[in-house]
């Protein structure tokens, strides 16, 4: 993770990726939704993500993987899995003192200001298509 390019915190957009340092592992989110401050800082952060919660007990982890295998149980703590495994989850007004870092998948436009006017207006044509398509039952 610490080799991506990575962009600026203060330049995330929607459709970045937000990389979280949890426990002793990285945990990954999609960026729906960037609020920012009178001063156009990010503030926080809308986000969709999978396998984002709390440490299954071991009476949740038996019911669902069948397993009563304590040894088992402790590997998947070890190894980052959540109550929401496996799940889609949303979290919104994430702070984003929380975000160790951003991936973007633009690298063609670095410059935060013109980076972000570009991504919204993509979004807002996106947003345009999605509608026509729905309206036109396409």
């Amino acid at each position: 993770m610490p080799t991506l390019k990575n962009a600026d915190i203060a330049d995330v957009t929607e459709g970045d990726v937000a990389i979280f340092t949890i426990k002793s592992y990285w945990h990954v989110a999609y960026v729906e939704r960037v609020l920012r401050n009178a001063q156009d800082e990010p503030v926080t952060i809308d986000v969709s993500e999978m396998n984002f919660g709390d440490e299954p007990t071991f009476a949740e982890f038996r019911s669902r993987w069948k397993s009563a295998n304590r040894e088992e149980w402790s590997r998947a703590l070890c190894c980052g899995i959540t109550d929401n495994y496996n799940e889609i989850t949303t979290r919104k007004n994430v702070a984003i003192e929380t975000v160790h870092q951003i991936w973007s998948p633009d690298d063609a436009a670095r410059d935060g200001t013109a980076r972000r006017r570009l991504k919204a207006l993509l979004g807002r044509v996106k947003e345009v298509i999605n509608r026509f398509c729905e309206l036109a039952d396409i």
